[in-house]
């Protein structure tokens, strides 16, 4: 008996340990809110998150932007070099690696100083000077601001899509900048936490980078909204002290059935983040008093199995309030979240939301992709879930795409914006499988977000097994089938106007341009009387295929006198002029006369 509770002690101290070394990261916390971070803080970050990082390099980065920044100075009146420290410390601390904490060190020098991407590149070797430039904003000169963004955007996506930290430096680089904006004037205060919450957030979102993602928002609105924001907090706060009492009593309770039943775990108390609240305020139409998860109970256990161990516990000991279980095990949300919520009664009455998951799976929730580079998870590194992550951001490229169809940076920004919003409707397809889509989608996005041959040739659609309009606004949980054509059918202008997907856009103008190109095109028969010559026609169809004009009938004859007749069908747009083509078919050697249908054309 004595040998088996020293095992259950053992494996209780083992599985806590192993909870509290993956639960201890986070992001930007172990600062003081206004304590700006020096070198040794970056460097001694750095090690305690990875133990053979290179600190020299480090070291040489920060004395080398240190020089190059010397006489520049903040709107604050404070050392530039301030700015890529603690940028420095925020990608450190994300657990990145020497290569990208060089690179938020010197991540202004090319944009800000007389330093060039080749000096960077001979100091610290090309991937350092790529994640450089990739976040430097081009220097150019723009006739808009929509277009200058558009083409800062699109030059920070492309290099994401070459390497993924360059988006990662930019969101610590964003969040920096955004904690720190009182010394702006206003109007610039304005727009960048507008984009913030508009662009980066969301992109910290599908990177499944939660407590990014939060930090972002949570100073982008309360620049937005300061009297909203103070609100909160003071509302917030004042229910914190009025029900602490009560929900440590229940946290108590539930650590000890979990301990009674020898489920080893980790129970905390959490706040819902303050723009969440505000948010959910606003879409509910509700006070803050008619918020049910306001405070949470989170129960970290070992694995998925004793997710629903632990659920059955939770639920067995508190009172669960009606239709707010949600099992975001059994369906992840886009960002690879997973967990069980609840929302219960507990002692005293005080309402909770209990969040049950698994050490894992309370890891991605936080840093999403981050878990799976191959710099932070070695011994875990799964290239299913790091494709998955990338996969989220397709509709970037999908985005890009789009623009680069209609030269329209207004439109391509607000395709953009509704491809990384984080709201989403979840729906099926009659298989059962499910498919998110933006918030708004219709059946046409959801179509063409299973395949574009299905999007081009539908002619209807189920929704429920009931016949729908194609333009109907989808909605979380239906069961969506579409109805193909055999005959081809084609998707119509008027789709444009209420679709939401970049992708869908992209396809139904490929289809679009391709019919309007098929409608411009006609077919032009000609008739050549030329003396026969070993190579005659190869030269006239090589001449034709230079001005990329396909040939559609051909056929030689030769009479007397070695005389050849040639016929010759060709298909040309309108914009080409035949008598043209007619006039330099004329100069090919041998060639006499030229017959365009009835018309005779007589050489010269």
């Amino acid at each position: 008996m004595k040998r088996k509770n020293m095992t259950e002690e053992a494996t209780a101290k083992t599985a806590m340990f192993y909870f509290t070394k993956s639960v201890e990261i986070r992001g930007g916390k172990n600062m003081e809110e206004n304590k700006n971070a020096t070198i040794k803080d970056v460097i001694d970050i750095a090690k305690k998150r990875n133990r053979k990082i290179n600190t020299n390099i480090i070291t040489k980065a920060y004395e080398y932007a240190a020089e190059k920044h010397k006489d520049q100075k903040r709107k604050s009146g404070e050392p530039y070099i301030i700015h890529p420290l603690n940028v420095a410390y925020i990608v450190a601390e994300l657990g990145l690696d020497e290569e990208t904490i060089c690179a938020a060190l010197l991540h202004d020098v090319v944009e800000d100083t007389e330093a060039t991407y080749e000096d960077i590149s001979n100091e610290f070797g090309e991937k350092i000077a790529e994640i450089v430039e990739g976040v430097t904003k081009l220097s150019r000169v723009f006739e808009t601001t929509e277009e200058k963004q558009a083409e800062n955007y699109k030059k920070l996506f492309l290099a994401m899509e070459k390497d993924i930290r360059v988006i990662l430096l930019k969101l610590a680089d964003r969040l920096h900048n955004v904690k720190t904006l009182e010394h702006l004037k206003r109007d610039r205060q304005i727009a960048i936490a507008k984009e913030t919450m508009d662009l980066y957030a969301p992109i910290a979102n599908k990177l499944g980078m939660y407590d990014m993602k939060c930090e972002l928002e949570k100073y982008a609105f309360k620049i937005l909204e300061p009297e909203e924001y103070s609100k909160i907090c003071e509302e917030l706060q004042k229910r914190k002290e009025e029900n602490i009492e009560k929900l440590e009593a229940t946290k108590k309770v539930i650590e000890k059935e979990l301990k009674d039943k020898k489920i080893p775990a980790i129970v905390t108390i959490e706040t819902k983040k303050i723009y969440n609240i505000y948010k959910k305020m606003k879409e509910k139409n509700k006070t803050i008093d008619e918020l049910k998860d306001l405070f949470s109970i989170k129960t970290i256990v070992k694995d998925r199995k004793n997710c629903y161990i632990a659920l059955g516990l939770v639920n067995t000991i508190y009172n669960l309030i009606p239709e707010t279980f949600k099992d975001f095990i059994a369906v992840p949300r886009i960002n690879m979240y997973q967990a069980l919520h609840t929302i219960l009664i507990g002692e005293q009455g005080v309402i909770f939301e209990s969040q049950i998951c698994s050490d894992d799976m309370n890891k991605i929730s936080s840093y999403g992709i981050l878990a799976y580079l191959s710099f932070i998870n070695k011994e875990n590194k799964s290239k299913e879930a790091e494709r998955t992550y990338i996969d989220n951001l397709k509709g970037i490229q999908n985005s890009l795409e789009f623009e680069k169809q209609i030269k329209n940076p207004k439109a391509f920004l607000n395709t953009l914006k509704t491809e990384l919003f984080e709201d989403e409707v979840y729906v099926y397809t009659r298989k059962g499988d499910i498919k998110a889509l933006p918030k708004g989608s219709t059946v046409i996005d959801f179509a063409y977000s299973i395949d574009e041959n299905l999007g081009n040739h539908m002619k209807g659609c189920k929704i429920n097994s009931i016949n729908m309009p194609l333009t109907t606004v989808l909605k979380n949980e239906n069961i969506v089938e579409i109805i193909g054509d055999d005959k081809g059918t084609v998707p119509s202008r008027e789709w444009l106007e209420c679709i939401k997907t970049a992708k869908a856009k992209n396809e139904i103008l490929k289809i679009l341009e391709k019919n309007e190109e098929n409608k411009q095109k006609k077919e032009v028969n000609l008739q050549i009387e030329a003396k026969y010559r070993t190579g005659i026609v190869l030269d006239i169809t090589l001449f034709l295929n230079s001005k990329n004009i396909s040939v559609t009938y051909l056929n030689l004859t030769t009479i007397e006198n070695e005389k050849a007749i040639i016929e010759i069908s060709i298909e040309v747009d309108n914009k080409f002029k035949v008598d043209e083509i007619i006039n330099t078919i004329k100069e090919i050697e041998s060639v006499q006369n030229v017959t365009e249908k009835n018309k005779l054309i007589d050489i010269v």
